[in-house]
């Protein structure tokens, strides 16, 4: 027996339909049909009442239905836990941002990642940058962007990258002859 065939019988069991369960396994209906009768014979009971004025499981075939959904639950678990150790990557993260890092900054590195990540969702919130900390303090967002970071000892704060800060000044102004400027409070 596969998992495949209780899952067939599920279906079955679901739409009452040879026909439908055969569109949604991509099977025959012949198929269906041969692969019921293989587990009546296997279980040495019928799973159905074949009649043609109403599709119904026996009490046999309403417990394997209930045993099958199980079966195939934990199966789907366990693909999930297996995919996890191999170390595939999934589910969403949750990034605020203010606007001109998440418009401007963000987008080639989102793409890198999700090429790299392709079972990743990533939702991006704009928020100022005040709001982006209460965010991520408040766990509305896995992670924040922002541009001048302000030291919390509630929050670990990881640079991305140095932004050379240049100033712009007509030619005729004192600083042009400068190659260089202090910035001082």
């Amino acid at each position: 027996m596969q998992i495949e065939s209780l899952k067939m019988f599920c279906d079955l069991a679901e739409t009452e339909s040879f026909t439908k369960a055969a569109q949604i396994n991509d099977v025959t209906q012949s198929a269906v049909s041969q692969q019921i009768s293989s587990l009546e014979r296997q279980f040495r009971s019928m799973l159905i009442e074949r009649s043609k004025k109403k599709f119904r499981l026996t009490r046999e075939g309403q417990v394997l239905y209930d045993y099958s959904k199980q079966i195939i639950s934990t199966y789907e678990s366990l693909q999930s836990k297996l995919q996890e150790i191999k170390d595939v990557i999934s589910g969403t993260i949750r990034v605020a941002t203010i606007y001109s890092i998440g418009l401007h900054d963000l987008p080639p590195y989102l793409k890198k990642y999700l090429k790299s990540f392709p079972t990743v969702n990533v939702h991006v919130e704009y928020r100022r940058s005040n709001q982006v900390y209460e965010d991520v303090l408040g766990n509305v967002v896995d992670l924040g962007l922002v541009a001048y970071p302000v030291r919390d000892s509630k929050l670990e704060l990881v640079p991305l990258r140095k932004d050379k800060l240049v100033l712009i000044c007509h030619p005729q102004h004192p600083f042009a002859r400068n190659k260089s400027a202090r910035l001082g409070a």
